[in-house]
């Protein structure tokens, strides 16, 4: 058996070893680029593509620039988003825009972008590419496509009068899940995974994708500011269409559905006024509500590795397993 947390700090360190060497000038910009990934993160994503390659035989030569790749991607959302929410903190530190100003925030998110692509078609071209190269980058292109879909729809929604939780599925699938699904792919199409597993591959990485942003909800509203290092209550200050949030206006009497219409996309209200509104939410059972969605998802994931069967490397297909339970326990 590969002991989980062994193997995540291995990704970890891999991944943090190769990106902190990338240099550049001007020094302002690549400083600020890197700041929040200094800051640390569980490499999840990367984790997820090594985990899902090494289940259908790929090299880990071949992983490392496209692990890489979309960590480098996943930093350059965080940096965007941080600036379209003008939070103040990320990971426990100043944002990126916070410390630099936005235009510089801007750039630094631009060229992460940048060389999440171009690290990882670098590869394939001085390996002088192949069929199997060239799936991936083209997949990791397509997330990219799809996450940008994703925020827009993040952000119409805060204006929306009315949002469905299909609609609210839809958007975060395009804005967390495709990124997930991506890196499950990446890897398993660099081992050479047949049509038929890449297609329950992806599935389980666009189910754990959907339950990650479930409990990334939860946090968003009942999370320790210590734990997630981003402000407490700040779905209800940013007026985000959270499943929460969507299905407690659903089942609120008139006076409940008002406190929570009070806070919502308010940012100047006293912390006793968010956490009444959290209170309301809760009394509502729409956590609980919330938490059995992401575990509904989570077992599809499962389902998708069980249908894989012994066309995967089982130590690592157990991994993938463990790593769908590890979201719907995260605290952070």
């Amino acid at each position: 058996m590969v002991d989980l947390n062994e193997f995540m700090a291995r990704v970890a360190s891999l991944v943090n070893d190769s990106a902190l060497q990338i240099e550049g000038k001007p020094d302002e910009l690549y400083e600020a680029s890197f700041h929040i990934f200094k800051a640390g993160g569980k490499r999840l994503r990367p984790a997820l593509l090594y985990a899902s390659g090494l289940a259908f035989g790929a090299e880990e030569e071949a992983l490392l620039p496209f692990a890489v790749g979309v960590e480098l991607f996943h930093n350059f959302t965080l940096v965007h988003d941080d600036i379209m929410d003008n939070d103040d903190y990320r990971r426990g530190v100043p944002t990126v825009h916070k410390l630099y100003g936005v235009p510089m925030a801007i750039l630094s998110g631009d060229l992460l972008f940048s060389l999440s692509l171009h690290i990882p078609l670098s590869y394939c071209s001085e390996k002088k590419s192949n069929y199997r190269c060239v799936e991936a980058s083209r997949k990791l292109a397509w997330a990219s496509v799809t996450v940008a879909e994703g925020q827009a729809l993040d952000m119409m929604f805060e204006k929306a009068e009315s949002v469905t939780e299909e609609q609210y599925m839809e958007m975060i699938y395009k804005k967390t899940a495709a990124l997930l699904e991506a890196s499950v792919y990446i890897g398993a199409v660099l081992g050479g995974a047949e049509k038929r597993e890449l297609e329950l591959i992806s599935n389980y990485g666009r189910s754990i994708g959907l339950a990650f942003q479930i409990i990334d909800d939860i946090l968003g509203i009942y999370g320790k500011e210590e734990e997630t290092g981003k402000p407490v209550y700040s779905d209800l200050r940013e007026g985000k269409k959270t499943l929460l949030i969507l299905k407690a206006l659903q089942i609120a009497e008139e006076e409940k559905r008002k406190t929570i219409e009070s806070v919502l996309g308010r940012k100047d209200l006293e912390r006793e006024k968010y956490s009444e509104a959290a209170r309301v939410i809760e009394e509502l059972g729409v956590p609980a509500y919330a938490r059995s969605k992401a575990e509904y998802f989570v077992s599809k994931a499962i389902e998708s590795l069980d249908h894989i069967g012994e066309k995967g490397r089982q130590e690592y297909i157990s991994l993938l397993k463990e790593i769908a339970y590890l979201v719907v326990k995260r605290r952070k």
